[in-house]
């Protein structure tokens, strides 16, 4: 007896019963909570000192200390909402504006920001060389883990358009 033309059809039934979904059983444990939202205990106040960068550079030739210094605080107002307060004094001669950002990590490594760098209000620097900021925007602050801000040249958003950082601490 040839039964080489049921193998086929006999392999497909196969298959098709193992690729059967089968409903998974609830364990019993409810979902991670999210790092990211406010705290029930209170308002969430994450401060740092913004310390001078490395410069980065392709070439084999030495590198300098960025002399950029300040300080940042964001503070939880509820409802989503962050304060925001960044004093920056820079090595810049002329009037520009510099984005910022905030990063799950310490200085120095590649994490994206929390939301993106485009809804980060700008730090307008004047010709002293120094920026201050002084705002409110839509932001649940991270309530536990290590985190920190990147202050990029005008026109940077990569890890080697970091101008200075600052390692945050929760108080």
């Amino acid at each position: 007896m040839n039964l080489k033309p049921l193998r086929a059809p006999a392999l497909l039934l196969g298959l098709a019963a193992c690729a059967t979904a089968k409903p998974v059983a609830d364990s019993g444990s409810p979902a991670p909570s999210s790092s990211v939202s406010a705290s029930s205990e209170g308002p969430v106040r994450w401060s740092g000192s913004l310390q001078p960068m490395q410069q980065r550079s392709g070439g084999l030739g030495p590198t300098g200390q960025n002399k950029a210094f300040g300080n940042v605080t964001l503070s939880s107002r509820g409802s989503g909402r962050t304060t925001i307060s960044i004093a920056l004094s820079t090595p810049l001669s002329g009037s520009t504006a510099l984005s910022w950002g905030l990063l799950p990590g310490r200085c120095g490594s590649g994490a994206l920001p929390i939301v993106g760098i485009e809804r980060f209000p700008a730090i307008d620097v004047g010709n002293n060389g120094r920026g201050q900021l002084d705002t409110e925007m839509a932001l649940d602050l991270p309530t536990d883990g290590a985190y920190h801000v990147n202050i990029y040249w005008a026109g940077g958003q990569q890890l080697s358009d970091v101008m200075t950082c600052a390692n945050l601490k929760k108080s």
